[in-house]
């Protein structure tokens, strides 16, 4: 077997998916872009969101049980944990079975998300 003639094509056929998932990541067609009003380019670009479904409400002690994808800019694999919430009036409106999008952060160690919406 030619091994030569076999991986040219693998490569380009990895290369055109991969352009192809870089030009859907870089839509923003039918993205919610109203929470980012008032922000600076740098904060939108820290804005990394996670999709997720909650799992756990603790609005009282500012605490949220959530099944989530990889968290991109935390380097975590997919899981279910619970987070901190940053101001726990985020919770408002939100209830167990919900899907939502998230950023969450570590500051001093502690997983904190800081937004968070249905989605």
């Amino acid at each position: 077997m030619n091994y030569k003639t076999l991986t040219l094509p693998l490569l380009l056929g990895l290369a055109t998916h991969t352009s192809l998932q870089a030009e859907e990541m870089m839509s923003h067609e039918g993205h919610d872009m109203s929470q980012m009003e008032g922000m600076t380019l740098a904060e939108a670009g820290d804005m990394v969101m996670t999709r997720g479904i909650i799992t756990r409400l603790d609005e009282a002690n500012g605490k949220v049980g959530i099944k989530h994808e990889a968290i991109a800019n935390l380097k975590m694999p997919p899981m279910t944990m619970v987070f901190r919430v940053a101001d726990p009036a985020l919770l408002k409106d939100l209830k167990v079975g919900d899907a939502v999008r998230f950023h969450a952060e570590n500051p001093a160690g502690k997983l904190t998300v800081t937004a968070i919406q249905r989605g």
